[in-house]
């Protein structure tokens, strides 16, 4: 192999390599931002419940992306009046194929999540509505508890997952 062709070869693979890398970057960007634009989230609030001391709200959100996607639910707890996030991080229970949806303050600091049917992806059950992340102020010291109460013997198991 000549001096010139080793380096065409050697710009070659170089070329390549950053081709990959590019493609590897760019390209998951651009179908995440088409999939957005083709099925964009439809976030609908179905239910809310004010705490019995007045201080915060329960918020049950339905989520629909379109065709593709099953409705989610997600249940977030909120000072009273506020709107329930758009970005998910303070989620408290998230769930699909969920039916007979239900969110009951039993007592001031106390909220049970009710359903006939769901198949659960995320359970916090604590939440802290007013507290302030980096902060080590009294804004944590208001609690709130969450229960599950499913109704029913519904089970997602089939027999043959029992064994």
């Amino acid at each position: 192999m000549t001096n010139l062709s080793f380096r065409r070869f050697l710009l070659c693979l170089i070329a390549a390599f950053l081709a990959g890398v590019a493609v590897a970057v760019v390209v998951p960007s651009m179908i995440a931002r088409a999939a957005a634009r083709l099925f964009p989230d439809k976030l609908s609030e179905i239910s809310r419940a004010t705490s019995p001391d007045g201080a915060v709200d329960a918020v049950m959100v339905e989520d629909h992306c379109g065709v593709p996607c099953s409705y989610s639910y997600t249940v977030f707890v909120v000072p009273k009046g506020n709107p329930a996030p758009t970005d998910f991080r303070h989620q408290l229970f998230s769930a699909d194929d969920m039916l007979g949806e239900r969110i009951v303050w039993k007592q001031p600091h106390l909220l049970e999540i009710s359903y006939t049917r769901a198949r659960i992806y995320a359970f916090r059950n604590i939440s802290y509505p007013f507290g302030e992340y980096g902060t080590r102020d009294k804004s944590w010291d208001y609690k709130v508890e969450l229960t599950l109460a499913p109704s029913g013997a519904f089970s997602y198991l089939q027999q043959k997952d029992v064994r």
